[in-house]
């Protein structure tokens, strides 16, 4: 469906990123500034940093996918849901991994719960470092844009992905985050109104969807009663994804990253705002879904753009996913050169030796999510899958690490890991079925609470690696919540968008959602965007 120009378009973009990535090359010289940027990240590339991020193949392709099946309940239950149970990140969890976590996750459980625990768990976070499901979205939009084979264009993906880890470190893929951000939001939010009013608003949705399938249209009534739980659950997945550990960590300062966390809660409401509804919008347009749905989100946005805007869209939703690869990319090879190979040897790796594994490692972790991306049927069902599992194994030693003041031994870390993993795996292949949750149990809800029990029991025996009871000195560095400052401020906006958006679902109110959701997303990005472009020229000036 793309033309000429828009395919030069495209290969501008993709030039101009190589470029960022191969400026910001000769910066990255060791460790420190490779893996953290010299933990210097400002506010406005947090923000932009930690959306293009989380939004990837399976925040934005994939979450169309799943809603087309979900409709106004994935708003009720998986958005909103999602968010108020990560406030907590923001306003508390954020601001101590800042000073507690040195450099990885895996180094933080190795300090609490051994070198068996550490290994255990970067086994874990590496596999679900490998981004399959972002890898699988990349086909998709391959076969919408060019009708091209979903395999060389996920392979095209991760080889820039990959090029951008490899070359700029942790700076280069923020900055590269920065620029795919702005793109991702701005582009997907202008197609949506003609879109939207295209199909006849929330008039034309209902002449469909009220037909083939009605209970789309109530706030709970479009989603099977265990789904609902284990998507709310899944939401605080985000409490143990090292991506967000890695840009906390980075941030100049505990309060960046709590306040771009906070700002960010707006953004995603109002972009999920935008898919969950887009979603609606291809379920009307093809009520059978006799064409895979990520597909046809993609045709029907360039079906409404003219000419280098539909270069821009594709590049803007490329770029998204390319955001996600390579930020996981590199944690998980920094987690295989400083937390596997290096704890191993008896000589330390030097930084050179580091980055080169890191980046080998990057290759290898495209050639295995090649492998394996499309053995799903939807991006969501691989990312669910993965995020399950690593949940399982982590969240409770992770979060019990961090929040947690009473004891933790090595005993309790390894069996909530050993205990939740194989759980998981035993009930995802021979599940259980309970009638009034809709059927089979997802393997989530019980392997959770199995490994929170082992990990209450396993702390009753063992070794104390890190005494917590007498408190951390780095955590005098946390400032209290601002409730009627800055904080309480991003916190009420939250709140408002979140009123009006759920008033805009239930009542089908048509300016609320097809001209609000995306125009509050977009002008926050605008906001953002500016911002960090008068940060970097005070930085240059300072610099000069």
């Amino acid at each position: 469906m793309l033309t000429f120009i828009d395919n030069l378009t495209v290969l501008l973009c993709v030039i101009g990123i190589f470029l960022v990535g191969k400026h910001f090359s000769k910066t990255s010289r060791n460790m420190d500034s490779f893996y953290q940027a010299n933990k210097s990240i400002p506010w406005s590339l947090a923000v932009g940093t930690l959306v293009a991020s989380w939004y990837g193949g399976a925040g934005v392709i994939g979450t169309i996918g799943y809603a087309t099946t979900m409709g106004v309940s994935a708003f009720f239950i998986w958005s909103i849901c999602a968010h108020l149970v990560r406030f907590p990140l923001a306003l508390w969890v954020a601001p101590r991994i800042s000073v507690k976590v040195n450099t990885t996750m895996t180094e933080l459980i190795n300090r609490y719960y051994g070198r068996a625990a550490s290994l255990i768990g970067a086994i874990i976070l590496v596999v679900s470092c490998l981004s399959i499901a972002e890898i699988a979205a990349t086909g998709y939009v391959g076969v919408a844009a060019w009708n091209a084979n979903k395999f060389l264009v996920a392979a095209a993906v991760v080889i820039i992905s990959t090029g951008i880890t490899c070359l700029g470190g942790l700076m280069g893929v923020a900055v590269t985050d920065m620029i795919f951000f702005f793109l991702m939001i701005t582009s997907v939010c202008a197609a949506f109104p003609q879109v939207y009013f295209g199909v006849g608003g929330f008039a034309g949705i209902n002449q469909v969807l009220s037909q083939v399938a009605p209970q789309m249209l109530t706030p709970l009534g479009g989603t099977p009663v265990g789904r609902a739980i284990c998507l709310v659950v899944l939401c605080i997945n985000v409490y143990k994804d090292p991506s967000f550990y890695q840009r906390f960590t980075a941030a100049n300062s505990p309060r960046t990253g709590k306040r771009a966390m906070l700002m960010c809660f707006s953004i995603w409401l109002s972009f999920d705002m935008v898919l969950i509804t887009t979603a609606m919008l291809i379920r009307t347009i093809h009520p059978g879904l006799e064409i895979q749905p990520e597909v046809a989100y993609v045709q029907l946005v360039l079906s409404n753009l003219p000419v280098v805007l539909r270069g821009l869209f594709v590049f803007g939703i490329m770029g998204a996913i390319i955001s996600t690869i390579d930020s996981y990319f590199l944690i998980g090879g920094e987690i295989v050169s400083r937390d596997i190979i290096n704890v191993y040897r008896k000589h330390p790796l030097s930084d050179r030796q580091s980055i080169n594994i890191t980046r080998i490692s990057c290759i290898i972790f495209g050639i295995i999510g090649l492998g394996t991306a499309f053995s799903f049927p939807l991006v969501y069902d691989a990312f669910l899958f993965i995020n399950s599992l690593s949940m399982c194994g982590l969240f409770v030693p992770v979060l019990g690490a961090i929040l947690s003041d009473s004891r933790k031994t090595d005993v309790g870390g390894l069996a909530s890991m050993i205990f939740g993993s194989l759980s998981w795996i035993y009930f995802n292949y021979f599940p259980i079925s309970v009638d009034i949750l809709g059927g089979k149990v997802d393997a989530l809800l019980i392997a959770l609470p199995i490994s929170f029990i082992a990990y209450v029991i396993g702390n009753r025996f063992g070794k104390v690696y890190c005494d917590d009871s007498v408190g951390s000195a780095g955590e005098q560095l946390i400032e209290p919540v601002e409730w009627f400052g800055v904080d309480g401020a991003l916190v009420a906006l939250y709140a408002v968008l979140a009123i009006i958006f759920g008033y805009g679902m239930v009542h089908q109110v048509d300016v609320l959602v097809g001209i609000m959701a995306p125009g509050i997303a977009m002008l926050i990005t605008f906001g953002v965007f500016v911002r960090y472009w008068f940060e970097v020229r005070e930085f240059s000036k300072r610099k000069a």
